[in-house]
């Protein structure tokens, strides 16, 4: 008891000052209203810049499922426009014949889990497998272009080789033209392909837009690849076409995986020949 007697006796004076002060500062700024006001606006300055900040907070959380609600649209977009182009296709020949419920291609989302651009035998990694529809040979795309082709699958993920391998050749055209070659990457720039076997006779000028040919079940036609940015004659027959991809493979996060229905049928075509 001594002892507490004693630390209130040497905080008294403490104590009996952060009252004074306390009430000098509540008659202060409650005198005059233009020390409220100046209170006042401190006060929602704090609050508004607490609020903004949580706001920033609560958008990030709510980026991601605003990313996959879009991916889901644009895969419904992408299903309805091979819908609509089928009905065109059954309307201008008769002979073909594809159930009108479904276009001849249909798309699978997926996301990039793992991705390389550094090696000269590129691979991406994404989280959808057999149990999703994925089998080896799927053409993979993204928003801005071709992404590569499914080379290996589990249940619930697909490998697949970046369209960044020296390995991997697409079939490709110059749209203007309609002329069209392979596709290929020299290992060297992670912006560029190379088309090739291009006839001398074509008219090429830069700028102009490369797209798939549409000659194999991986891909369908147009579907963007880049533009032309340079070419020279090669072997004195053909142009060698330098193309600035329209998809950045660094930033690559959600693909689309292609489904071809009529994909088997046309196999068993091309190897009875």
């Amino acid at each position: 008891m001594n002892n507490l007697y004693e630390i209130l006796k040497r905080l008294y004076i403490h104590v009996v000052f952060l009252i004074l002060l306390g009430a000098s500062l509540s008659l202060y700024f409650n005198t005059t209203y233009y020390q409220k006001s100046k209170v006042g606006a401190l006060t929602k300055s704090i609050s508004g810049f607490w609020h903004r900040q949580a706001s920033k907070v609560t958008s990030l959380f709510d980026l991601r499922r605003s990313n996959i609600l879009l991916l889901m649209e644009n895969v419904e977009l992408r299903n309805d426009i091979e819908r609509y182009k089928t009905k065109m296709q059954m309307l201008q020949d008769s002979l073909m014949k594809i159930d009108d419920t479904a276009g001849i291609f249909r798309y699978i989302p997926a996301r990039v889990i793992d991705n390389s651009i550094n090696s000269r035998h590129n691979y991406i990694m994404l989280d959808a497998g057999t149990t999703d529809g994925v089998y080896k040979g799927m053409g993979v795309i993204c928003r801005n272009g071709v992404v590569g082709i499914v080379s290996a699958t589990s249940n619930h993920f697909a490998s697949v080789i970046s369209l960044l391998n020296i390995d991997v050749k697409v079939s490709a055209m110059h749209k203007k033209s309609g002329a069209f070659g392979a596709i290929s990457w020299d290992g060297m720039d992670y912006r560029r392909v190379v088309l090739d076997e291009i006839p001398l006779h074509i008219n090429v000028a830069q700028g102009d837009t490369i797209v798939t040919s549409g000659f194999s079940t991986i891909f369908p036609k147009d579907i963007p690849i880049g533009r032309v940015v340079d070419f020279y004659i090669k072997d004195g027959s053909f142009l060698s076409i330098s193309v600035e991809l329209f998809a950045d493979f660094k930033t690559l996060d959600y693909v689309y995986l292609v489904n071809s229905r009529v994909k088997d049928e046309i196999e068993r075509l091309q190897t009875a020949k």
